[in-house]
């Protein structure tokens, strides 16, 4: 089901999907009263809150890097998990947990009286999952728990595969949304490219991501599961989406909106064609080999693609992009892979000669994606692409 949410950042938030329904209201007055009894908060000395904001944006990891550039996306999420003040709540909806430095932080958080809300798939159960639910318990209905899914938590069948961290206050910020492709283990940090976009400030996406969310947390599947808003010129989109044929498959209908051609001075690749640069973990199955297709029908018809692939990409994927004479890059460090999963478009998409667009998130071009709980985000910002274009090329040239 597709929503459209057009808002203001103080304005009435109405989101109907399967069944759920989601009214937030604001105005001037309940937005100013909010704002005045988070900052009547007080915290304890004893409780060290770090004085950190996050800031919007992405941020990427680099295996080939430091210690410290490899934690690059763990320290953003460490950094605001210790900014996060007592009566806030942080919720996290990640596949894979085993990062003992993390799991500290957000016991640490809910000892400090934060709200820490955890949803793991139970593919493997790590000993940091275990120690959370530990800590935190495990029924849903509470302030804080730690909650694994059985198959797909809104679905019937694949995974909980999300990579998802929301804080309604971290330092000087509210309503945080972080989504990529990041699970928090040492194989995700050091061996694997991995991004994460940031939103601060926007209710209206955070109430959107949160509402969602309380649906994952019972493990009961919905009757459609699929959502697809637009909010504030944002587009997220959550899985699984059953049933889906090609003609229907969002990341179809996306390649499908592409104009190769006829790109004006300063977008595109300069010569006046559509840009696409694709970096992703796993591309495979009968979906892979017709999304293959489209992007080989896209480089006929003149775009600039260029494609980074990870260990899950489909003999047959491969051969269709190779065959179209697309440049492909496996990466050039034995046992470094990208894990990403983005999509990044400069040039003619619908009717916009001038596009710079991301989509991001944990959503594979797979079978098994559209069974999974998966986001994808859909980024419209020129500051965004650029920072996604550098680590492309980054990958592209060093990785």
């Amino acid at each position: 089901m597709t929503i459209l949410v057009s808002l203001a950042r103080r304005g009435v938030v109405l989101l109907l999907a399967a069944g759920l329904v989601m009214a937030f209201a604001w105005s001037s007055a309940t937005s100013a009263a909010h704002r005045s009894s988070t900052a009547l908060r007080t915290v304890p000395a004893a409780q060290k809150v770090l004085d950190y904001t996050p800031v919007a944006g992405a941020t990427f990891n680099r295996p080939i890097g430091t210690l410290a550039r490899q934690r690059a996306v763990f320290s953003v999420i460490d950094h605001t998990i210790d900014a996060t003040p007592s009566g806030a709540t942080i919720r996290f909806a990640v596949f894979s947990f085993a990062d003992k430095q993390t799991a500290d932080r957000l016991i640490a958080a809910h000892d400090r009286g934060v709200n820490v809300q955890l949803v793991f798939d139970d593919h493997v159960v790590y000993a940091q999952e275990k120690r959370l639910r530990t800590a935190l318990g495990s029924n849903p209905l509470r302030q804080s728990f730690t909650v694994l899914c059985h198959r797909s938590c809104r679905g019937t069948s694949g995974n909980m595969h999300d990579k998802l961290f929301l804080f309604s206050q971290a330092g000087g910020a509210q309503d945080v949304v972080m989504v990529g492709s990041d699970n928090l283990t040492r194989h995700n940090s050091q061996d694997q490219w991995n991004d994460l976009y940031t939103l601060v400030d926007d209710p209206a996406m955070y109430f959107t991501y949160a509402g969602v969310y309380d649906q994952m947390k019972f493990d009961r599947p919905m009757a459609s599961p699929y959502i697809s808003a637009d909010v504030n010129g944002f587009q997220p989109q959550f899985y699984p989406y059953p049933g889906v044929r090609r003609a229907t498959d969002p990341v179809y209908e996306a390649l499908s909106a592409v104009t190769c051609t006829g790109v004006p001075a300063g977008y595109g690749n300069g010569k006046g064609a559509t840009t696409l640069r694709i970096s992703h973990h796993a591309w495979n199955g009968t979906r892979g080999v017709y999304l293959a297709h489209k992007a080989a029908d896209l480089k006929a018809a003149g775009c600039d693609i260029k494609v980074i692939y990870g260990v899950g990409m489909g003999s047959q994927v491969k051969r269709i992009l190779s065959r179209a004479g697309i440049p492909l890059s496996a990466g050039h460090h034995k046992g470094v892979r990208t894990h990403e999963k983005y999509l990044l478009v400069n040039g003619w998409y619908g009717d916009n000669p001038t596009s710079t667009i991301v989509w991001t998130g944990s959503h594979n071009w797979s079978n098994g994606a559209l069974k999974r709980d998966e986001i994808i985000l859909r980024i419209e910002d020129p500051a965004a692409y650029a920072q996604y274009l550098a680590n492309f090329n980054d990958i592209w040239s060093n990785g």
